[in-house]
């Protein structure tokens, strides 16, 4: 089987999609299929796992100039702009980014359809990608890929960024769609990265892959909950950098932890029980921690609970971050931050700290999505599905 694994892209740094489709990536090359992947110049597609690749576009935030976005996008994420200013919906991310203007979605699904063709490929695997899912159903080759709960657009949707996808598939003669978040309803098959306790999916095309990383399934690491590091990270725009770096140094004083912050700028550094840097190795850092202190984004709080660790979130403003954070508290495996700062803080990992039953809920929810199968669980799905 051939395989055409395409991700999201963005300008800005986006973790999970890329993340992803290198490990669905992975699995199928694993299982002995073809794989290609789509890359972009946009900061994210470091190092593809596939040999075969295939360049496409990055779209240019609200449709701005990309001499003027590449500018703009990063310092606004830097100084926290993005976290003060509420993103209602998925459809909305996806305006933001400039993925749902009709030029970009043009070009990528020329470049999509021309591949598909030329390259025999039997199926499209969409991160998130909407020109994935119109180039395979306008190619009549099957699509599937990774869903969740609230990119749904009957959780919420903004009609009116779609008008670019509309034009599109009218030219393309191809069924319209009042969201454009419609379209992931016209995979064949959808991939859950969770559990239902999570994402109370109850589609029938939906299957629940749980963790699709391999290391999750390592045995537990026996940690002291109450003696471990506190673990800090916010992504990118959620807080302002220089707000994160003041409050955790106020944390590294207040408590006896130690402390590590990761996704900040500059050299790493060390104060005291501080510790500040780009990036940690989070597979040794997380399973000895006692709380992971995060934004809300699928990969963290995924990484987390791959080790059983609580958490506290942070999820600012953004719509999906609401939700994986109501979800988290709502399993009893964390609990949620209604302010960045410090008294908050402090309050909300005393709680997580001070509470086994807050361990235990996480425990529970990493066996039951170990259980689920992962990518590997993924690629069985495709494989029944074109057989």
């Amino acid at each position: 089987m051939r395989i055409l694994v395409i991700p999201m892209f963005a300008l800005s740094r986006m973790d999970g999609p890329w993340s992803r489709a290198q490990k669905i990536a992975t699995a199928f090359a694993g299982a002995g299929h073809d794989v290609m992947m789509g890359v972009a110049s946009d900061g994210n597609c470091r190092n593809p796992v596939a040999s075969n690749v295939l360049a496409l576009p990055v779209p240019s935030p609200m449709g701005l100039p990309m001499v003027l976005a590449s500018k703009a996008f990063p310092v606004a994420n830097r100084i926290g702009i993005a976290g003060r200013k509420p993103v209602n919906s998925f459809e909305e991310v996806l305006w933001i980014t400039g993925a749902l203007s009709y030029g970009y979605e043009a070009r990528s699904v020329e470049l999509l359809r021309r591949c598909i063709r030329d390259e025999h490929v039997d199926a499209v695997y969409s991160e998130f990608s909407l020109p994935a899912v119109i180039a395979a159903q306008a190619e009549g080759v099957p699509c599937v890929g990774t869903a969740s709960y609230p990119t749904q657009a009957f959780y919420a949707c903004d009609p009116s960024k779609a008008k670019g996808v509309r034009r599109l598939l009218s030219e393309l003669a191809l069924p319209d769609v009042v969201s454009s978040l419609e379209l992931c309803r016209r995979m064949e098959r959808r991939f859950v990265p969770s559990c239902p306790k999570l994402e109370p999916f109850e589609d029938e095309d939906v299957v629940f892959c749980g963790f699709l990383n391999e290391k999750a399934a390592r045995p537990e690491t026996p940690r002291d909950a109450r003696r471990g590091p506190i673990v800090i990270y916010m992504g990118t725009g959620s807080v302002a950098r220089p707000t994160i770096s003041r409050i955790a140094s106020e944390l590294a004083k207040r408590t006896d932890l130690h402390v590590y912050v990761a996704g900040m700028a500059g050299p790493p550094s060390e104060e005291g029980r501080l510790h500040m840097a780009g990036r940690f190795d989070f597979s040794e850092l997380l399973p000895q921690s006692s709380v992971f202190v995060n934004h809300g984004g699928q990969n963290s709080i995924m990484d987390a609970l791959a080790c059983g660790v609580p958490q506290a979130i942070f999820p600012g403003k953004v719509f999906e971050r609401l939700f994986n954070a109501q979800s988290v508290e709502g399993a009893g495996a964390g609990v949620q931050i209604r302010r960045f700062n410090e008294p908050s803080l402090l309050e909300s990992i005393h709680k997580v700290v001070h509470n086994e039953t807050i361990a235990d809920r996480a425990a529970e929810l990493r066996n039951e999505m170990l259980a689920l199968g992962g990518a590997s669980a993924v690629v069985a799905e495709v494989e029944r599905l074109l057989s």
